[in-house]
């Protein structure tokens, strides 16, 4: 099994400190095999033991022995071209790479409950509730998460819609007004339309709740609340169940919180709803 392999399904019981690791090894997989131990403990907050700990658990002497097999995977891998997971083999069953890609979608939401602030999904839960409007903007996959996550919200009652064409979304974002709230969605985080939306809408002095994968970006950095998720897949793989998953899972949360804490408001109107589409079974 290869390391990028293990990183996605370690075959030992990873603690938290691993965990947080594994995510920093994945999302500076390109270079983190020049960065001295040093380096590593210090942008992952985690201990120089620690590491070396976990490299040992990997299967290897220590974190050295590690950093070459990885520059030796990643230099084998850089060759080959694929839209799929990269565990997957052509000829297996339909079932093996099932249970696969099962095994990647928990890991998935794994690793993006271990990074949640809890104190986030409350403030966002407070932004929702108090907003005049809300807008979800999103480009591609992501404007299918915008659009599905305008759908739940709108079922209970709250002011919102959603845009997934660039144009659109700068028009809206222009004429916005303070008290509205602007989610965008973007899995890069530096989606150039998306940028020009969230920039417009803070001129408007619009609050702004971004979700993104969990890197540094553009959008992490313009947003007031960053909800961030870990996915795995590369360029190639953009569209990916796991990353559409992440996002949507996030969404979720923030929308049980919202009900949790408008709750008789909340049913009331859902109720209300799922009757009003009943009633066109019968027309």
């Amino acid at each position: 099994m290869g390391i990028i392999e293990q990183l996605e399904s370690p075959n030992f019981k990873a603690t938290k400190s691993d965990k947080l690791l594994i995510n920093y090894i994945k999302n500076n997989i390109e270079d983190v095999f020049y960065k001295p131990i040093s380096q590593i403990a210090k942008e992952s907050n985690i201990g120089e033991a620690t590491i070396t700990r976990f490299s040992k658990k990997m299967g290897f002497n220590g974190l050295q022995d590690f950093k070459v097999t990885l520059a030796q995977e990643i230099s084998s891998n850089s060759n080959k071209k694929n839209i799929i997971n990269s565990n997957i083999e052509n000829n297996e069953s339909a079932i093996d790479t099932a249970r696969k890609l099962l095994t990647s979608n928990v890991n998935t939401l794994e690793n993006t409950v271990d990074i949640i602030n809890s104190e986030d999904i409350h403030q966002c839960a407070k932004l929702i509730i108090n907003a005049k409007k809300i807008y979800f903007v999103g480009i591609g996959y992501s404007g299918i998460i915008a659009q599905d996550s305008n759908y739940k919200f709108m079922r209970i009652g709250l002011n919102c819609v959603s845009f997934d064409s660039s144009h659109t979304m700068i028009m809206m974002a222009s004429i916005m007004e303070k008290g509205d709230l602007l989610i965008s969605i973007s899995h890069s985080g530096e989606t150039e339309e998306i940028i020009r939306t969230v920039e417009l809408a803070k001129e408007n002095q619009v609050d702004v709740i971004a979700i993104t994968e969990n890197k540094e970006s553009v959008l992490k950095d313009v947003s007031d609340v960053h909800l961030a998720y870990v996915s795995g897949e590369t360029v190639l793989e953009t569209g990916s169940i796991s990353s559409k998953l992440a996002q949507i899972f996030l969404i979720d949360l923030v929308y049980t919180q919202v009900v949790k804490e408008k709750f008789n408001e909340a049913i009331d109107r859902k109720v209300k709803t799922t009757d009003a589409i009943k009633v066109l079974k019968n027309i």
